[in-house]
């Protein structure tokens, strides 16, 4: 039992930056998701204790942060427990019902209309964290859960403030997937919300034409080809299309802000559009972390 009021259940799933459980809120009588944080070195805390303190109080300020977020398509934080320094956070969130957008983009693509109106959605969620000064920083299918309603629920903010600990960056190691992380961030440049902007439009890409553009058959390959690779023109993405162009660009300034990008992503999904009748694979993601069910909870 957690700081004596959650059982945990089942886990759910398990990353380089945590491990989520389902749990029993045995105070409320209500399911929860409850997320350890940890770093992806179990021995920072050995060789940099400084770094891991640092660490675990940005850890605690994000959430905190994130909890003040109240917005329908962002998950909501109902509670922290602090272990003190001898220990990282646990974020005790909303279980949330229903799949992810990994999940749902296994069975095929998805229309033009329908993928502009789920990235409303997640650019409404990412728009409120920007306005509390958070950047998600790890926009992918595996961290949108769609509500049995089909709404989607941006989740796992909790890479932010790992991104920024210095302690673990000088080591190299990537913070975010290679396949949706804006090129100004693989250089090394922190970047603005726009830089999340980029991975919604790379989000929204694979989410209409089935596919990865940039996906290579390796981690370093991959990120060169989003350093410097030009990005194929969608075939499938109709009203979309100028979505994704005026996404994708390596030009930050020329990326549309988000009021912007709201009326674009608007018209998108009133005109609809849809795609050239051609046979498509089911999208090849790599395996989320989370297991398949009814309820979903994605760590990083």
């Amino acid at each position: 039992m957690i700081d004596g009021r959650f059982t945990l259940v089942e886990r759910l799933g398990s990353g380089g930056m945590g491990m989520v459980w389902r749990a029993r809120d045995e105070a409320l009588h209500r399911d929860v998701a409850l997320k350890e944080v940890r770093p992806p070195d179990p021995a920072l805390a050995e060789y940099d204790p400084e770094g891991a303190r640092t660490l675990r109080a940005r850890v605690l300020r994000e959430a905190r942060a994130l909890a003040r977020v109240d917005h329908p398509n962002v998950v909501t934080v109902h509670h922290i427990v602090d272990p003190g320094e001898d220990g990282y956070p646990w974020i005790v969130m909303e279980l949330v019902a229903g799949s992810s957008l990994h999940d749902r983009l296994v069975a095929g693509p998805m229309k033009p209309a329908e993928a502009a109106e789920l990235g409303r959605g997640v650019l409404s969620a990412l728009r409120a964290a920007h306005a509390s000064g958070i950047q998600h920083r790890d926009v992918k299918p595996a961290n949108v859960l769609l509500r049995t309603d089909g709404r989607p629920v941006l989740t796992d903010f909790g890479i932010a403030a790992i991104r920024e600990s210095t302690s673990l960056t000088t080591t190299g190691a990537l913070i975010g997937s290679p396949d949706y992380i804006a090129p100004e961030r693989i250089r090394g440049t922190e970047g603005d919300p726009s830089s999340d902007l980029w991975s919604l439009g790379m989000m929204l890409y694979v989410a209409v034409e089935g596919r990865h553009p940039l996906r290579r058959a390796t981690t370093l390959a991959t990120l060169a080809a989003v350093l410097d690779e030009e990005i194929p023109s969608p075939v499938r993405a109709g009203s979309l299309t100028p979505v994704l162009n005026a996404l994708l660009t390596r030009d930050i300034p020329a990326r549309p802000d988000a009021e912007a990008l709201d009326r674009l992503l608007a018209e998108a999904a009133r005109t609809g559009g849809s795609p050239a009748p051609t046979p498509t694979e089911p999208v090849r993601e790599r395996p989320a972390s989370a297991s398949p069910g009814s309820v979903h909870a994605t760590p990083t």
